[in-house]
């Protein structure tokens, strides 16, 4: 038997186990089976949150896809094991260094639900011209590494686009494999975002996204508001730092029968 809870940043959701108290294993089909939504629970993302592999760091954080592959970010996410961790006591209510498989990030409490995040600024990395030539008809891409690989398409209409059929053909090149390929357009002072997410589909939102799209949109020392179909998250520029603020809400917790 597993104990969880289930939590969602703007209606990405999760299933957060911890590694603190006791020690969970699970392999790939258990994630798989735990991730349906028809037949197990359903998440976009499976955190575990477990001891610190560095001394600096407070506590090592992983990510585990639908399809039972790992991740290296989920920025949504990290907010939800501060939430997680300061409800249940297991840390102080402080700000708490976060080691992953990619990045550390500093998470710190607000006097709302929000939780702030604070990361190195993304950087933009170059695609190889070959996988260019697939992007052709595209207005704008570019390829962004905020602690994971984001493919970033400006479009005029984000909502009329196939993002699905784009997302399937584009896969099939090494390059763009375990990227997370999203849309987006500015509308007003505001940023309007769709992601589809590598091993989880299309969710209603990505922070990593969010602060992938923020940095090549965002003036130095100015903030942005990215909209997702899930909600807001607001984003600032900090030198060679970003600062994220969004929501961590709890949904339900209970036992899963593990088989």
């Amino acid at each position: 038997m597993i104990k969880f809870k289930k939590m969602h940043g703007n209606g990405n959701d999760f299933i957060l186990i911890e590694n603190l108290t006791q020690t969970i294993s699970l392999t790939k089909a258990q994630i798989q089976k735990l991730g349906d939504r028809k037949k197990g629970i359903g998440f976009d993302q499976l955190i575990t949150i477990n001891p610190p592999k560095k001394t600096n760091h407070d506590l090592y954080i992983r990510f585990f896809n639908t399809d039972g592959s790992e991740a290296s970010m989920c920025l949504n996410g990290v907010r939800s094991v501060g939430a997680f961790v300061w409800e249940e006591k297991l840390l102080p209510k402080k700000p708490t260094l976060l080691g992953t498989r990619s990045k550390e990030v500093m998470i710190q409490p607000t006097a709302s639900k929000n939780v702030k995040t604070i990361i190195d600024l993304p950087s933009e990395e170059k695609i190889p011209q070959s996988d260019m030539k697939l992007l052709a008809k595209e207005l704008h891409a570019c390829f962004v590494n905020a602690g994971n690989h984001h493919l970033l398409i400006e479009s005029k209409n984000i909502d009329s686009y196939d993002l699905s059929d784009l997302c399937d053909r584009l896969r099939k090149r090494k390059f763009f494999r375990d990227s997370n390929i999203s849309l987006w357009t500015k509308s007003g002072n505001s940023i309007l975002a769709r992601t589809n997410e590598a091993g989880a589909g299309e969710t209603l939102s990505c922070g990593s996204a969010a602060a992938a799209i923020a940095s090549i949109a965002l003036k130095k020392g100015k903030g942005v508001t990215v909209i997702s179909k899930g909600g807001k998250i607001s984003l600032k520029s900090l030198g060679n730092k970003m600062e994220m603020i969004g929501p961590a809400e709890f949904i339900c917790e209970g036992i899963w029968q593990k088989n």
